[in-house]
């Protein structure tokens, strides 16, 4: 039985289990189907199912001639519940995005394939397990309706007009974009977009997106761009910078915890034998990669390139204390 069909009868289950005395007419038009399809249900719960469905002439529906009916238990093992549980942390991190009210839809779905007497308890579960999602900032009203506009434009294929903030220049300009791909990444969500203005894919932070109409022109997308191969070199989000190879030696103390980790797609790990380890990447650019270099102080040693030892050796004298 298709996914979609159980999700119907369940929910055809649930209407009659709770003497609604649902008919085939409101059941069609509940789920936007043909009554002949209802009929079908109907009869696929009887047949395969043994529901004892009765139908009731003075309700006008149809009802369980044995109260005590319902639909086979839906079965969840510790490793389903986990992923629900890791599906209700992800799901707070949509918010104010088209796509919270999608996966607020999914888990009713969910809700309703499960017996009534299992109940999840997240707060126990969140006792057991915990998941490292960083936080996304919450998107405000002007950036959610951005994001709702970016979203119709990549499903339609259609070019925008946006006036953008740049943090760096701290001036506002106005830019038509192809836009290609939303991505969420270091806690907040970014364009990926063909900018007219420059001629060259570039990337914008959704929030600092103030203005933006979707134009009636058709964006195209080369079938050569792939958002993989794009943000392959990348450390976050950035990209377009020269390929610098960045090689880095870390003390014993947190040698361990760093080499046992995939930092980027590019990392070899060389374990050393007096404790320590080197770590190389190849990546577009280093600004990103320094806030990550810095975290560690004085536990890690920069061994290439020489002018990112330099750079950030200047940050640090200028940092105020």
């Amino acid at each position: 039985m298709e996914r979609h069909t159980y999700i119907r009868l369940a929910k055809i289950d649930q209407l009659i289990r709770q003497k609604r005395y649902p008919n085939c007419r409101k059941l069609a038009e509940l789920f936007e189907t043909s009554e002949r399809t209802i009929l079908r249900d109907i009869e696929a719960m009887k047949d395969s199912l043994g529901a004892p469905i009765q139908y009731s002439k003075e309700k006008n529906g149809y009802y369980y001639s044995e109260e005590k009916f319902s639909l086979p238990e839906v079965k969840l093992t510790e490793g389903e519940l986990v992923s629900i549980f890791l599906g209700e942390e992800i799901l707070r991190k949509y918010k104010h995005t088209p796509f919270e009210e999608e996966i607020r839809k999914a888990f009713e779905k969910i809700e309703l394939l499960l017996p009534e007497e299992i109940s999840i308890n997240f707060q126990e579960i969140g006792q057991a397990y915990s998941f490292d999602i960083k936080q996304t900032r919450e998107l405000d009203e002007n950036s959610a309706k951005v994001f709702a506009e970016l979203t119709k434009a990549i499903k339609n294929k259609r070019s925008v007009e946006i006036k953008y903030y740049s943090l760096a220049k701290n001036e506002t300009t106005k830019r038509k974009l192809d836009p290609y791909h939303l991505r969420h990444t270091m806690g907040a969500w970014y364009l990926i977009a063909l900018c007219h203005l420059r001629n060259d894919i570039r990337t914008f932070a959704v929030s600092n997106i103030k203005e933006i109409k979707v134009l009636d022109e058709k964006s195209v997308i080369p079938r050569n761009f792939s958002i993989e191969k794009f943000l392959a070199d990348s450390w976050g989000i950035h990209e377009g910078e020269p390929v610098v190879k960045v090689v880095l030696r870390f003390e014993p103390a947190v040698a361990g915890w760093v080499a046992e980790r995939k930092w980027h797609s590019s990392q070899k790990t060389v374990e050393n034998k007096d404790g320590s380890a080197t770590l190389t990447f190849r990546v577009a650019g280093t600004d990103e990669i320094k806030p990550w270099i810095m975290s560690f102080g004085s536990k890690v040693k920069i061994l290439e390139p020489i002018s990112l030892r330099d750079s950030i050796r200047k940050e640090i004298k200028e940092i105020r204390v």
